[in-house]
């Protein structure tokens, strides 16, 4: 039994006040380094002093207030590190037979569950800093908003040990819907608080440890998951990256400054450029998140990892998954490469994250697309859904795996109308769009929202509707654009039927 799910109560890594504290400091910094930015310039390049007009730092030296600045400033941070050490000290968390439990806070005292039944998920992210000390935040996963509970931090090695613990632990729960997984856990909570964070084991080995961290990959304990089905070369990575819609806008740009430099207009240079580098400080921050990218099937759901500087390595339980898109853009078909992402359930929308879709594969071949679904759709079959990705990339006259929209649809779609199709595969509906950019759909029936039908005056006259099957994320739209209206009916109450009686009988939703 892992120690931290002992039922007792635990502190976080001896590290968390630095770790959350840090941000502040950082910005307490650029704050002085913006006002000090004019004088370091000015000293490298050896300009004499000179006035500036409302400058803080001119005031405080003319006025005497230097040490008392500095004194100030010195003092910020001292309260900065009372506080969060303080917070560190009251932040306590314990792992029992029914929920993951949380208390939290100094002067608002906050007290919170996640009840193992209802949790969804469990993931571990380790930011660049907290690798430094080998440290690691845990995100348990619960349907909600805001709902998620979130143990930071954990030394790396025991974040890893306590999510599968967790996630043992909810499975359990599930399935036995009665009592709880382990009823020897819910004991009372022992008067000692014991700390989450690694145990000093001399200088060498906090050295080996740390530097194995920063080598290894992201999901760094490769004995709980097996290794990875699909290896993302940084070449590729690369290259689907440059290959990309907005390569061809940063190009244009690019192109556009050249020929007005070229006219005279240097002022342009000022205004411009530093949009683009901050174009190429985007294409950095893709690769760097999505290097060294896992992927691979385990007994809890899908894991994967990526990150180059900041790694995340989550566990996606299948029955939360509730949409698959294949896509591939137009720049990546001379190579055969596709990407997949999913939308899933309990993603809570935090920090300004709307979305829910989660990429699994940044860019894979035909073949890696093959390996990665029949992980995201377990209960399809995998030789069925690689001949719909095929068909996808290979439209045939005399193969026709999808359904057709009839002739009249031309008039909407000239160039796409024979892209546009519906297939099934067992419980799943696929659907399939687009020319220039190809999608592929996957939608279990028994995750589907709702379904809705929709008809124009025109669609009206030429004998089509629109069909849209609605899934928990707004980013992924499985829809027919063009179908003929008996068809779409047809289609929206076998739809409507299919969803609620697979719904109804799903376990593990």
């Amino acid at each position: 039994m892992n120690p931290l799910a002992d039922g007792q109560w635990h502190r976080m890594h001896p590290a968390t006040p630095l770790l959350r504290g840090g941000a502040v400091l950082v910005a307490i910094a650029a704050i002085v380094f913006a006002n000090l930015r004019e004088r370091l310039i000015d000293w490298v390049a050896r300009v004499p002093d000179r006035t500036r007009e409302g400058d803080p730092i001119d005031a405080i030296v003319q006025h005497g207030w230097v040490l008392w600045a500095l004194l100030g400033v010195l003092v910020l941070i001292a309260v900065i590190i009372v506080w969060y050490r303080v917070t560190w000290q009251m932040m306590q968390f314990r792992v029992t037979g029914d929920a993951v439990e949380l208390k939290s806070g100094v002067l608002n005292r906050q007290n919170r569950q996640a009840r193992l039944d209802r949790i969804q998920g469990v993931n571990v992210h380790r930011t660049l800093f907290a690798r430094v000390f080998g440290a690691a935040r845990l995100e348990i996963v619960v349907a909600g908003h805001d709902a998620n509970l979130n143990l930071q931090y954990l030394a790396s090695s025991a974040a890893e040990e306590l999510r599968r613990e967790i996630l043992g632990l909810a499975g359990s729960k599930r399935a036995a819907h009665v009592g709880s997984a382990a009823s020897g856990l819910d004991t009372p909570a022992s008067p000692a608080i014991r700390s989450a964070g690694a145990a000093g084991a001399g200088a060498e080995y906090l050295v080996r440890s740390r530097a194995e961290e920063f080598v290894a990959p992201a999901d760094l304990h490769p004995d709980f998951a097996p290794a990875s089905i699909v290896k993302v070369h940084p070449g590729r990575l690369i290259g689907s990256l440059i290959l990309s819609p907005f390569t061809i806008v940063l190009i244009a740009i690019v192109v556009w400054l050249v020929v007005e430099v070229a006219r005279g207009n240097y002022f342009l240079l000022v205004a411009v450029i530093p949009s683009v580098f901050g174009m190429f400080t985007g294409y950095s921050r893709r690769f760097s998140r999505l290097a060294r990218y896992t992927i691979s099937g385990s007994s809890d759901g899908v894991r994967v990892g990526y990150g180059l500087l900041s790694t995340s390595s989550e566990t996606i339980p299948t029955g939360r998954i509730h949409a698959v898109e294949v896509v591939q853009p137009l720049l990546w078909r001379p190579f055969g490469w596709w990407a997949i992402r999913i939308a899933r359930a309990g993603r809570a929308r935090q920090r300004g994250q709307a979305e829910n879709a989660s990429t699994v594969l940044p860019v894979g071949s035909l073949e890696d697309v093959g390996r990665v679904l029949p992980l995201l759709l377990p209960a399809s079959d995998r030789t069925a859904l690689l001949a719909l990705v095929d068909a996808t990339a290979r439209y045939s006259r005399t193969a026709r795996l999808f359904s057709q929209p009839p002739r009249a649809a031309a008039w909407l779609h000239p160039f796409s109308w024979r892209r546009v199709g519906y297939a099934y595969v067992g419980d799943t509906l696929a659907l399939r769009a687009g020319v220039i950019h190809r999608t592929l759909a996957f939608v279990p029936l028994a995750r589907v929202q709702s379904v809705a039908i929709k008809q124009g005056p025109i669609r009206r006259m030429l004998g089509l509707v629109r069909l849209a099957v609605h899934v928990v994320d707004v980013r992924i739209r499985p829809r027919l654009s063009v179908i003929g209206t008996a068809a779409g009916v047809e289609l929206y109450d076998q739809l409507a039927r299919s969803a609620v009686m697979l719904a109804s009988r799903d376990a593990r939703s």
